[in-house]
């Protein structure tokens, strides 16, 4: 689960069918709906919420009101607490009000979910455009499972492909799905972005959707979220690039080494379209090149042996006098 279940304590009918109706477009589930002048909460609040949000009007000179109270002193969920009557709804001042709680409900719903499940130590982004679903798919199919790092697929495709494409690559070893708001960075697991949404990767290993459209020529743009991705992950962090058009990517082949991590590329003979690749090796960052399977064979190879330098690292030290 990304979207988080969310509970509402309102004084008025209208931020009721604001903030639910937002909510709910955010892709969180809405398990309670409360008006304040008509909810008697004197004991412990459901603990069905992940989080509540609560908007009414507070005295500052006076204590909060009866159910107000009885969340802080009772609820284990956190508590985005506000006013917006302030704010004539849907004017420019309340969608803005609306776009920073949800924007908190974002964080919220990050945090929350690494504590379900931690993110990946390692990352690896795979790029491509026109044959990429073919070449993206012989890689993951080539890889043995439980390589312990997660996969993120940015690929250039009309929007109307994006359910075939995530059918495609849930085939693989490594379980596929969308980027969604406050979905961890998992390893052994592909999440795919497309032209859709603008996706974003906050410092914790969570994603984010973006309220802007991508920038830039390319939707979605490979070297927009490898930016993210390399700020997050540094040198644990690997780029592909596979077939297509363009020159998506060259900019954040440059990045990756420049952090330290790894650039590969697939091998422009093999590819449908090699304009990406060649992008990318004129940059001079890629290490590596070969077809997907190659590549899929080299990884393993690399995982292998970083996992085996960590055991050795952990290994306690025993003195020579102990043989």
């Amino acid at each position: 689960m990304t979207g988080l279940r969310i509970g509402l304590l309102v004084d008025s009918p209208l931020k009721r069918q604001y903030l639910a109706l937002s909510a709910r477009e955010a892709g969180h589930e809405l398990v309670a709906s409360l008006m304040l002048d008509q909810c008697q909460m004197d004991g412990p609040t459901p603990d069905s919420a992940d989080a509540w949000v609560v908007d009414v009007a507070l005295d500052p000179d006076a204590e909060p009101p009866e159910p107000v109270q009885a969340l802080l002193e009772h609820s284990d969920a956190p508590l985005i607490i506000s006013d917006s009557s302030e704010y004539r709804p849907g004017s420019e001042e309340h969608n803005a009000w609306l776009k920073r709680t949800l924007a908190k409900l974002r964080q919220l719903a990050g945090d929350i979910n690494l504590q379900r499940v931690p993110r990946a130590k390692a990352l690896w982004v795979l790029a491509a455009s026109t044959g990429g679903p073919a070449a993206v798919k012989d890689f993951l199919s080539s890889l043995p499972p439980g390589l312990g790092v997660a996969f993120i697929y940015v690929q250039h495709i009309d929007t109307s492909y994006t359910g075939t494409l995530v059918r495609m690559m849930s085939q693989s070893p490594y379980p596929a799905a969308l980027a969604s708001d406050g979905a961890v960075i998992q390893a052994n697991q592909l999440l795919i972005v497309t032209a859709c949404e603008r996706v974003d990767l906050l410092d914790n290993g969570t994603v984010a959707i973006a309220d802007e459209p991508w920038g830039g020529p390319y939707a979605p743009s490979v070297d927009q979220l490898v930016a993210n991705a390399a700020r997050v992950y540094g040198e644990q962090l690997g780029l592909i690039v596979f077939t297509g058009m363009g020159n998506d990517g060259a900019a954040a082949c440059r990045l990756v080494r420049q952090r330290g991590g790894k650039v590969w590329a697939q091998t422009p003979q093999s590819c449908t379209s090699a304009s990406m690749p060649d992008a990318a090796l004129a940059t001079g960052a890629v290490e590596l090149t070969g077809t997907p399977g190659e590549l899929a064979n080299r990884l393993s190879a690399h995982c292998r042996a970083s996992a085996q330098t960590l055991i050795e690292e952990v290994r306690p030290y025993e003195s020579p006098a102990a043989h």
